[in-house]
This record gives C-alpha cells, structure tokens and sequence, in this order.
C-alpha cells in the first residue's frame, strides 16, 4: 500500500474515531493552553503546510517533520496526541493503528481550533 493512501485511510479512520473518543467526553485541548499569542502564532506558522490547499504537494517525510516540530510547540495537553501520531507514522504497527487514528482526530481538531485559517480536511473542529 502506497504512504499516500495508507495516509488517507489512516485520516477517514480517525475522524470515525475520533467522533467515537469525543462522544465519550475527551476533553481537547485548546487554544487557550498556549503560553502566550505568540507562541500560538508561531505553532500556526509552523502548522501552514499541512492546510488542505498545500499538503497535498507534501510528502509524508516532509508532513512527519512538520508534525515534529508542531509536538515540540504544542501545548502539554495534545502532545502526547502528537507523540502517538510521530509513533505511528515511524513504525506503521497494526496493534497502533486505533490509538493513531484518534490522536491523527484529535491532533487535526486541535490544529484548525488553533489556527482559524488552517483547514486539515476531514477534520471538522467542532464549537465548544
């Protein structure tokens, strides 16, 4: 299976997933764990490649480092939703594969909450 569709299949499954975690009351993090303005300005920065209009000329390397630097920038209440999500993409191992769906959702979610003009595609930030 080609990185490009496993990545696909991978981002369909999580908002599934995803929906599933939220019903059960996960609570996500938010825009307001940042530190400051500027550091949410600066994880926006840094997240502007993965919009829907530009990450389709990306390749998984490329959205994998962007993915770590956005971990290293994320507040502590997502991180470990990116962690899981940077584990999954460097071994692929099918026992992960729920856990990476959902932190593939909540990653997403918190990256469009945070980021008014960022849309990741198959994500829809919900209010609340």
């Amino acid at each position: 299976m080609t990185s490009r569709r496993m990545g696909l299949r991978i981002g369909v499954a999580a908002v599934v997933c995803g929906v599933a975690v939220g019903a059960l009351g996960y609570q996500w993090a938010t825009a307001d764990d940042f530190p400051d303005a500027g550091a949410q300005a600066a994880f926006c920065r840094t997240a502007s490649p993965l919009d829907l209009q530009t990450a389709h000329d990306m390749g998984l390397h490329e959205k994998h480092h962007v993915l770590e630097d956005l971990s290293d920038r994320a507040p502590d209440g997502v991180r470990d939703d990116f962690t899981r999500l940077l584990d999954w993409y460097d071994h692929f191992d099918p026992e992960d594969e729920e856990g990476a769906r959902a932190a593939s959702f909540a990653v997403g979610e918190f990256i469009e909450r945070s980021c008014s003009d960022i849309n990741i595609g198959g994500i829809k930030a919900a209010d609340g």
